[in-house]
């Protein structure tokens, strides 16, 4: 009786250790702030993009662990690193290309020029900004038109901590053109400026590019995850779940 007993409880221990080994750990997630409305850890669900992330991946039934924020820099670096699995949103570059990979579009973004009212600036293809002090906030990646004009020395670049203080530095006239997505232009020139922004948007738009999830190419699971989270994203979009974060974050911003 006691050789049986000893044996099923033996039995049940080896099942129970090589379930807890089989265990898969929740993914570790991070993303950076002020970039509103799409990211932000002061926003609900840290932002737009956050919101939809994590629907993703709770339509793909992989567990995360709550979505961590540092400086746009050092959350790149330790994903990288791998203290984090993965980090969003980030545009798609050829010199990213080298070191992430990525996630079917999260979001479709459209990039306008900003300019100081009065100053006779007005954007019709990237020539019309050569020699002009365009500011660009660190970390931040630049459409491929606007890439081309800073590596070709063709303007002259400024690069502040935050859009915030591109957009004051716009208006005190230290720089001439801010170029930036739609949603966050709009959002910030009202919070900071309100009906009264002293700034003329360009009618014609710079770029349109998409916000990603990013992982590692040197992550070895990374291939993998990008696959789930980008079932989970085509499962939001069919179930309509995507359409109604997209209203309700950007109401809520």
């Amino acid at each position: 009786m006691f050789r049986r007993h000893f044996a099923a409880l033996a039995c049940a221990l080896l099942l129970s250790v090589s379930a807890a080994a089989e265990t898969v750990s929740p993914v570790r997630l991070v993303s950076g702030n002020d970039y509103q409305p799409f990211a932000d850890a002061s926003l609900p669900s840290g932002g737009l993009i956050g919101a939809i992330v994590v629907a993703a991946f709770a339509a793909a039934d992989v567990a995360i662990d709550p979505v961590q924020f540092e400086p746009w820099k050092r959350g790149y670096a330790d994903m990288l690193a791998g203290d984090f699995d993965a980090t969003f949103p980030y545009i798609h570059s050829p010199e990213r290309d080298t070191e992430v990979l990525f996630s079917d579009p999260v979001y479709d973004i459209v990039s306008v020029a900003l300019f100081r009212a009065g100053d006779d600036h007005d954007y019709d293809g990237p020539d019309s900004l050569k020699g002009l002090i365009l500011c660009l906030p660190i970390g931040y990646a630049a459409s491929p038109p606007i890439d081309a004009l800073i590596k070709g020395s063709l303007v002259r670049l400024e690069q502040p901590a935050t859009p915030d203080l591109c957009l004051k530095q716009l208006a005190a006239g230290h720089v001439d053109v801010y170029v930036n997505a739609i949603d966050l232009v709009d959002l910030r020139t009202k919070a900071l400026f309100g009906t009264a922004a002293p700034f003329l948007r360009a009618k014609q738009p710079v770029y349109r590019q998409s916000l990603h999830l990013i992982v590692a190419r040197e992550n070895p699971g990374g291939a993998a995850l990008i696959q789930r989270f980008n079932e989970g994203l085509a499962r939001i979009h069919a179930n309509g779940s995507f359409d109604a974060i997209v209203k309700r974050q950007l109401g809520a911003s």
